[in-house]
């Protein structure tokens, strides 16, 4: 399954600049302010920079967020930096930048190029850029070399439970279809078995879940999971990141749980088709474990 975290971001960085008051532009023109200055060393050429990034509307509605973890985004500050149509303004800004920086960098939304049209109805957008952590090159190579090193791991230990997964699931659906699956079900058609209940509360919009999982269409028949990569998928709930039956779905579980979500085509991809994995108008099954939530910051 596909989901779509970084359009937004890098459609971004494929703008011509109009105006919009700021104390601050970046050599390409683009309108930046400094809400809060880190300290350390400063970001040079060829290190890489980690950094948490929220992306908010001029109404104040908040896009989409990423945030540490895994998935933290991160860039290589390059020697040659684009310019003119290709400038890149999160690179631009995290060029001298200190761990603990906080930037505010203003997308004029006129200027963009193919603008999602999510956001058309905007007149800009803005990125809020914390600076997390700066390592040189070689600092960075070593700690994904650890980083395969543990993932490889945890694929193996993850592959060998799939079988478990996929009859579980194949079983769950036969159950669903013969009505002997005492399922729950919300306002929207979306339908969910809890296997093992969780601790704590559950996730709320905005936070950061990490979720292992494994999709099916209804005939049984595996898109995609996450057990293959052994790496959790994480994104900000309720953000519209995800399908709707994943916004919904895992609103409904705390941490630890495991549950199987039943969501209709109106909850998925509707009347398109994705790829030659997912039919148009297909039901989808998935077999969740909401491994953590991290709360939204305040």
């Amino acid at each position: 399954m596909r989901f779509n975290l970084f359009g937004i971001l890098f459609a971004a960085t494929m703008l011509v600049i109009s105006c919009k008051p700021s104390a601050t532009k970046t050599p390409s023109g683009y309108n930046f302010k400094v809400i809060e200055n880190g300290s350390g060393d400063a970001a040079k050429v060829n290190d890489y920079v980690k950094f948490t990034i929220k992306i908010t509307g001029d109404d104040g509605k908040v896009l989409q967020e990423m945030g540490e973890g895994p998935t933290m985004p991160v860039m290589q500050i390059p020697a040659d930096m684009p310019t003119g149509k290709n400038a890149n303004p999160i690179m631009e800004v995290l060029l001298g930048s200190k761990i603990g920086d906080k930037i505010i960098v203003t997308m004029p939304i006129d200027s963009m190029d193919n603008a999602p049209a999510d956001v058309m109805s905007l007149k800009y957008i803005e990125y809020e850029i914390v600076v997390k952590q700066i390592l040189s090159q070689e600092m960075y190579e070593a700690e994904q070399a650890k980083v395969e090193v543990e993932r490889q791991a945890k694929v193996q230990t993850e592959m060998a439970a799939l079988p478990a997964i996929e009859e579980l699931v194949n079983t769950t659906i036969a159950d669903f279809k013969s009505g002997k699956l005492q399922t729950k079900s919300t306002a929207s058609g979306l339908k969910y078995y809890v296997i093992k209940e969780g601790e704590g509360v559950n996730a709320a919009q905005g936070d950061n879940v990490s979720v292992k999982y494994y999709g099916s269409l209804m005939d049984g028949k595996v898109f995609d999971t996450s057990y293959k990569r052994g790496q959790s998928f994480t994104f900000a709930l309720g953000l519209g990141q995800v399908i709707k039956g994943w916004d919904e779905g895992l609103a409904l579980l705390n941490k630890g749980s495991k549950a199987v979500l039943f969501i209709p085509a109106a909850l998925a991809y509707g009347d398109q088709a994705q790829g030659e994995t997912i039919p148009a108008k297909s039901d989808l099954v998935f077999y969740v474990e909401l491994e953590d939530i991290v709360a939204a910051a305040q």
